[in-house]
C-alpha cells in the first residue's frame, strides 16, 4: 500500500497529504477499496470539491491513469465503505446520499444547509412609499441626459425603455409619450411620464432585492459588474434605518483587505447620493473590514472567538464579494450569527468560486432561475407597483424567494466591448465571441501572442505601468502612488512558464530596468508586493498589495491601503509570505477592479482555462481590457465550466 500510494506521489496523481491521509486511514481499516476511497476525497478536496461523488469516480480520475487502473480493481467500493469503521457517525468519514465526505466537511455543508433552511420570513413590513421614494425617478437627470443625445438619428423609444426599466411597452401610449419627449423643454416636464409610463409597465432590479431583502433574514443580491450591488445594499441599509425604532447595529465586511477597501469606497460614495435625512446617512456604516478579523481569529487554532456560544454583536451583516467565500468559513460565519441578525450575502454568482473547496454562492443561487413563489411575488408587486406575474411559479425551493438578480449593467451600455464580451463568455456563446472581438469596439483588443506578440505583451506592460513610476520620481504620498498602480494590472491564469506570474514578473521587472525606471536590487523603490497568506496581528491578508517607498527618514517600507482609507508602511522583514506582483493570477484578482486590464492567457488549453475563469478575468476590466490569446484557446476555454462536487444544493432543494 506505501508503495502504491508513493508511486502516484511521484506521478503526481495524489498529493503527499492525500498519500498520508490514505495511510492513515489504513491504520485503522486496511482494505484496499478504503484506502483508496480516501485518497480519492482528499484529492478531490484539494481540487475544491466538497465531496467525493460515487457515481462521477471514472470522470474524476481521467486525468490519472494510476488511480484509474486502482479503482477498477474495486469494482463494489460503495459496499466496502458502508461496511468501514472509519465510515459513519464519529468516524473521519461520512457517507451520504452516494457521497463520500470528511467528517468535518459533511459536517459544515450541514450547518450552512441548517440554517438557510430556517424559517426566513419576518413580518413583511408595509414600506410601499418608503421603497417609491428612494427609487423616485430622478426627472432632472433624465432631462440632463436627453438634451445630450436628442437630435438626428435618436431613438427615443429605446432610450426611455432603458432609462425607465419598461418591460411592458405595448400597454403604453407611445404617441403621446413620444410627443412629450420631442417637447419637453425642461424636467418639469417630464413628471408628466408618472402618468404615462406607471410603474406596473417597468421592472427595477435594484428595487426587486430592496424589498426581498426587507422581507427576511436573509438575501442574496447578485449581479455581474456594474449592476450597482454596493448601490442597491447602501439603500436596502438606509431604508432600514430609517424604518426601524432603533438605529441597528451594522457590520460591512468582505473576504479580502483589499475587497473591503473596495467596499468600503463604494458604499462611502453610494451613501452620500441618496435622499434621505443627514441623521439616516450618518447612520450607515463606511467602514468594511474582513471577515476573520469580524470572527476574531486565534492564532494557531482552526476556531474563532465568536461562535454559537459567543456569537456576534450585530444586528444587520452585509458580506460583499460572497463568491469567495468558502464552505468552512461560511459554515463558521453562520454559526456566529446571533438569531436575530440579518445576513445580506453580495456577489457575482458567474465568477470563480473560492479557492478552497465549495462554491457556497453558486449553489445558493442555483434557485434564482425558479421564478419566486405566488405570496412572495403578490407581497413584492404590493410594495413595489411593478407586474411580476411573468416570474411566479408555484413549486420551487423555498430559498428562490430570498434570492435577486441584477440584470442590467449601468457600467457597460449596448456599445461597450467589455459588456458584450463578458455576456458572450459567460454564456458560453462561441458564434457571440467571435462577433464581438470582429467588431471595431474602443475598449477592446484581441491580440495573439504568436510572432512579436509577447514582445507587444510586455511593451504594453511597460507603458502601463509606468505612471506610477514616474509618480514616484515625483515625490508623490503613499496614496497616490498605490491608487495610480491600481489603474492598470496584468492578469494570468498560470503561475509557471512564460506567460505566467513567475516568468512574466521576471520579464517586466528586466523591461523597467532597462528603461531605468526601477533598481537592479531586490527590494527596489517602487515594487509592487502582493501578501499570499494572512497575519492577523499585523492587519495584513492573503491578496493585499502594498509599494515599496522610502518614508520620511529614508527607510524602505511597504505601503498598504488599509480597509479604513489610511495608508500604513511596513519593514519588508515584518512582511508574511510575498511576491513581487506585476503579473497577477486571475483568481488573485477577485475583489478587484482596474481602469485598464491585460489579460493572458496559455497558447496551449489548460485544464485551469475555464468560462468562469476568462469571465473573473474580463469583468476586472472597467474602462479597457486587452485579451493577448490564440483565438481556438479562447473559444475552447468558454465551453468548459467549473463543477464542483457538493451535496449542497441538494439539501437546499426541499420542495416549498
Amino acid at each position: 500500500m506505501h508503495k502504491r500510494l508513493a508511486e502516484l506521489v511521484n506521478e503526481r496523481e495524489l498529493r503527499p497529504i492525500d498519500a498520508q491521509f490514505a495511510l492513515f486511514i489504513g491504520s485503522f481499516d486496511a482494505n484496499p477499496a478504503v484506502v483508496l476511497a480516501a485518497a480519492l476525497v482528499s484529492r478531490e478536496l484539494g481540487h475544491g470539491h466538497v465531496c467525493l461523488p460515487l457515481d462521477k469516480l471514472a470522470q474524476m480520475t481521467r486525468d490519472a491513469p494510476g488511480l484509474a487502473a486502482w479503482l477498477g480493481e474495486q469494482p463494489s467500493l460503495s459496499d466496502h465503505l458502508v461496511q468501514s469503521p472509519v465510515v459513519g457517525p464519529g468516524a473521519p468519514l461520512r457517507l451520504e446520499l452516494g457521497r463520500l465526505y470528511l467528517a468535518r466537511y459533511w459536517q459544515y455543508e450541514q450547518t450552512v444547509a441548517g440554517w438557510l433552511l430556517q424559517p426566513n420570513s419576518l413580518a413583511r413590513p408595509e414600506v410601499g412609499g418608503a421603497l417609491h421614494a428612494l427609487f423616485a425617478r430622478d426627472y432632472q437627470g433624465m432631462f440632463q441626459r436627453l438634451t445630450q443625445v436628442r437630435g438626428p438619428g435618436f431613438d427615443d423609444r429605446s432610450w426611455l425603455t432603458d432609462q425607465l426599466d419598461i418591460v411592458k411597452p405595448e400597454r403604453l401610449d407611445w404617441p403621446g409619450i413620444l410627443a412629450l419627449l420631442h417637447e419637453a423643454d425642461c424636467d418639469q416636464a417630464l413628471y408628466a411620464l408618472d402618468r404615462l409610463v406607471p410603474e406596473s409597465a417597468c421592472l427595477n432590479w435594484q428595487k426587486q432585492a430592496v424589498a426581498t431583502a426587507l422581507a427576511g433574514r436573509f438575501a442574496v443580491i447578485s449581479g455581474g459588474p456594474g449592476t450597482g450591488k454596493t448601490t442597491t445594499v447602501t439603500r436596502l441599509l438606509g431604508l432600514l434605518i430609517s424604518t426601524a425604532d432603533r438605529p441597528p447595529l451594522i457590520r460591512l465586511v468582505a473576504p479580502t483587505g483589499k475587497a473591503a477597501a473596495r467596499l468600503s469606497e463604494s458604499i462611502g460614495a453610494a451613501r452620500h447620493s441618496l435622499d434621505l435625512p443627514p441623521e439616516v446617512i450618518a447612520a450607515i456604516p463606511a467602514q468594511a473590514g474582513t471577515l476573520h478579523r469580524l470572527l476574531g481569529v486565534i492564532p494557531g487554532r482552526r476556531r474563532f472567538r465568536h461562535h454559537r456560544d459567543n456569537p456576534l454583536h450585530l444586528d444587520v451583516l452585509v458580506v460583499d464579494e460572497a463568491s469567495m467565500v468558502d464552505l468552512p468559513l461560511m459554515a463558521r460565519l453562520l454559526d456566529a450569527l446571533p438569531p436575530h441578525a440579518r445576513l445580506i450575502l453580495l456577489g457575482d454568482r458567474d465568477q470563480l468560486a473560492s479557492v478552497e473547496a465549495g462554491a457556497v454562492l453558486g449553489d445558493i443561487c442555483a434557485f434564482a432561475e425558479q421564478g419566486i413563489s405566488p405570496e412572495h411575488g403578490r407581497w413584492l408587486q404590493r410594495v413595489t407597483g411593478q407586474d411580476l406575474s411573468a416570474w411566479m411559479a408555484a413549486e420551487g425551493s423555498p430559498l428562490r424567494d430570498q434570492l435577486c438578480l441584477l440584470r442590467k449593467s449601468y457600467r457597460f451600455d449596448a456599445g461597450s466591448g467589455i459588456g458584450r464580451l463578458a455576456a458572450a463568455v459567460n454564456g458560453g456563446q462561441v458564434a457571440a465571441l467571435r462577433r464581438t472581438l470582429a467588431m471595431d469596439f474602443q475598449d477592446i483588443a484581441q491580440h495573439g501572442l504568436a510572432g512579436e506578440g509577447y514582445s507587444r505583451l510586455l511593451q504594453l506592460c511597460l507603458e502601463g505601468y509606468r505612471p506610477y513610476l514616474e509618480a514616484i520620481r515625483a515625490g508623490r504620498p503613499p496614496e497616490d502612488v498605490l491608487a495610480l498602480f491600481g489603474q492598470f494590472q496584468l492578469l494570468v491564469a498560470l503561475r509557471e512558464g512564460p506567460l505566467g506570474v513567475a516568468g512574466l514578473n521576471e520579464a517586466i521587472i528586466a523591461g523597467l530596468i532597462r528603461q531605468g525606471l526601477v533598481g537592479r536590487q531586490e527590494w527596489f523603490v517602487g515594487r509592487p508586493v502582493m501578501v499570499m497568506e494572512n497575519d492577523h496581528a499585523q492587519g495584513l491578508y492573503n491578496g493585499d498589495i502594498g509599494i515599496v517607498l522610502p518614508d520620511s527618514a529614508g527607510e524602505l517600507r511597504v505601503w498598504f491601503l488599509l480597509p479604513d482609507g489610511s495608508v500604513k508602511g511596513f519593514r519588508p522583514s515584518r512582511l508574511p509570505a510575498h511576491e513581487t506582483v506585476y503579473a497577477m493570477t486571475i483568481h488573485k484578482s477577485q475583489g478587484s477592479e482596474f481602469a485598464h486590464t491585460v489579460m493572458a492567457l496559455p497558447t496551449e488549453l489548460n485544464p485551469i482555462l475555464t468560462r468562469e475563469l476568462v469571465y473573473t478575468g474580463i469583468t476586472r476590466a472597467k474602462s479597457r481590457l486587452d485579451l493577448f490569446v490564440e483565438p481556438g484557446i479562447l473559444e475552447r476555454a468558454i465551453v468548459r465550466r467549473i463543477e464542483r462536487a457538493s451535496g449542497l444544493q441538494a439539501r437546499l432543494n426541499a420542495p416549498g
